[in-house]
């Protein structure tokens, strides 16, 4: 082997010997190995509720899509999206949440489901029932 060869292989061998003399597990800067929570004896923070998404049509005076029951666990992130062929507003009872909805048009309302019980969303105008949310 020549002198390139020996150098090569004299470097890859401190490379892989000093690459190991950290404390533990090499993790990238800023990160924690894989399971650990950054605090002694407590777990990883939960991950953020998963946004459920509602959407429902509104054409001719009906509503189709997600029309019926919608139940969601207590503390979810709700968005309600509404197309409608006519302008009127979204009305999330209990919650107090209106959005207007442009003719021939989507809107949404977005929201943390954070009171129990059962709650009537229309549109407004025109009192159309679009569902009946269930949160708990």
């Amino acid at each position: 082997m020549g002198r390139v060869g020996i150098a090569i292989a004299t470097g890859a061998v401190l490379i892989s010997v000093l690459g190991g003399c950290g404390q533990g597990p090499a993790t990238a800067p800023g990160s924690s190995p894989a399971g650990a929570s950054g605090a002694p004896g407590r777990a990883p923070a939960p991950a953020a509720p998963t946004v459920h998404t509602i959407s429902v049509k509104v054409h001719g005076g009906k509503a189709t899509g997600n029309t019926g029951p919608v139940t969601v666990p207590l503390g979810t992130p709700v968005v309600i999206s509404v197309s409608s062929d006519v302008a009127d507003e979204i009305h999330v009872h209990g919650y107090e949440r209106t959005v207007k909805v442009p003719a021939a048009s989507t809107a949404s309302v977005a929201f943390t489901a954070n009171k129990p019980g059962t709650f009537d969303v229309e549109l407004e105008n025109s009192k159309l029932a679009l569902l009946q949310l269930q949160v708990g």
